[in-house]
């Protein structure tokens, strides 16, 4: 009886490790950054099918690839830094017409924030080096599409503040920068400007007899305003089907968080790789503003089926950028969160509460004078 007491007293003792270990882990989702690393993955499926490349891979990453698949990562082989991902499922975009309607309504407020949390990435093309310590040559990027976004009738602000070094800790600084902007301007969208790592032909290619550079949506899963940002891609995507097929790599569905949670329509876009040329870059530019001002605020969503119409009736309400500002951010997601790990804690103390009594009356027990 003494041994079982024993058993069951250090199986408590384990569990309540566990699950505060467990816990514990679930809260610090909230701060992760990209973490880690430009290693850069091939992943591909378990059927072989190379699929995407990618750097800063990690196990329990999605993506939706240019045909509408969804994958998750499971496994990754670090030394041959291939990333192995199974099959989920195959999205449908919304359905979209564009209307020969003339607008009846426009959105007169257009404000849209940029900032560069990597400052010093670049492209060996174009800047002579894939980084340059300090504003490399993602800050010209950056400057074009404010330029072009100025020229489709909205206020962009661009943030040129720099973040260096390129390191972990990156995001934490940039976060200062992405605050202030929310804080200075009423925005509509903030967008954080980056090159990728991949290869030259991940991003680029032929579409009808001409190259074109192709950029990737990155999404954090690590903050309460996932579903938004999710649906605020899926629109981008969408939008681009219908005006520039070529336009958009993927969406890709980090671990981090990249500064998300600080705003409902927060997204990340890689801008190419460092081996593409950056004059091809440029030229992809106009193309995503374009998409950015069609989706945000010249797309309407009907509200019974969810279909898109470009260039119909904006009545009050109903464009994209207002029907995602009306969605509610998920703050009981992350409050549900921040409660099952005080509760998990809590259960957890005091299973280890118990099991130290367990154990000292079993010893009690054990120890007591026999009666003669």
């Amino acid at each position: 009886m003494k041994k079982i007491g024993k058993i069951v007293c250090l199986c408590l003792m384990l569990v309540a490790i566990l699950s505060t270990m467990q816990a514990s882990n679930k809260a610090r989702i909230f701060a992760l950054d990209d973490g880690n690393t430009n290693i850069v993955y091939s992943i591909i499926s378990e059927e072989g099918e190379w699929l995407i490349e990618k750097s800063g891979v990690e196990i329990g990453d999605n993506f939706i690839t240019r045909d509408k698949r969804m994958f998750e990562v499971f496994a990754i082989n670090v030394e041959d830094r291939i990333a192995y991902a199974r099959y989920l499922t195959t999205i449908t975009l919304p359905k979209i017409t564009i209307s020969k309607e003339p607008t009846k309504v426009e959105q007169t407020h257009k404000e849209i924030g940029l900032y560069m949390t990597h400052n010093d990435e670049s492209y060996v093309t174009g800047d002579g080096y894939d980084s340059i310590y300090g504003a490399g040559g993602i800050h010209d990027i950056a400057y074009q599409l404010q330029q072009n976004l100025i020229n489709q009738g909205i206020n962009a602000y661009l943030c040129n503040d720099l973040h260096i070094p390129h390191d972990t800790s990156a995001y934490s600084r940039s976060r200062v920068t992405a605050q202030k902007l929310l804080n200075t301007y009423n925005l509509n969208a903030l967008f954080d400007i980056h090159r990728d790592g991949a290869s030259r032909s991940t991003y680029v290619k032929s579409y009808q007899g001409t190259e074109k550079c192709s950029v990737r949506i990155v999404v954090g899963k690590a903050n309460p305003n996932y579903a938004i940002q999710t649906e605020f891609a899926t629109y981008l995507m969408t939008v681009a089907e219908q005006l520039y097929p070529w336009l958009f790599l993927d969406i890709y569905f980090a671990k981090g968080h990249y500064n998300q949670d600080l705003f409902s329509k927060a997204l990340l876009f890689e801008m190419g790789s460092h081996l593409v040329e950056k004059s091809l870059v440029q030229k992809t530019v106009p193309a995503l503003a374009d998409v950015i001002n069609t989706a945000l605020f010249y797309t309407t969503v009907d509200e019974e089926d969810g279909e898109l119409t470009v260039g119909g009736n904006l009545t009050e309400g109903n464009t994209v950028d207002e029907v995602l500002t009306q969605m509610p951010v998920a703050e009981k997601e992350k409050e549900a969160s921040i409660t099952a790990y005080i509760v998990v804690s809590i259960v957890a103390v005091a299973t280890v509460i118990l099991g130290i009594w367990i154990y000292i009356r079993i010893g009690k027990k054990h120890y007591l004078p026999k009666d003669e």
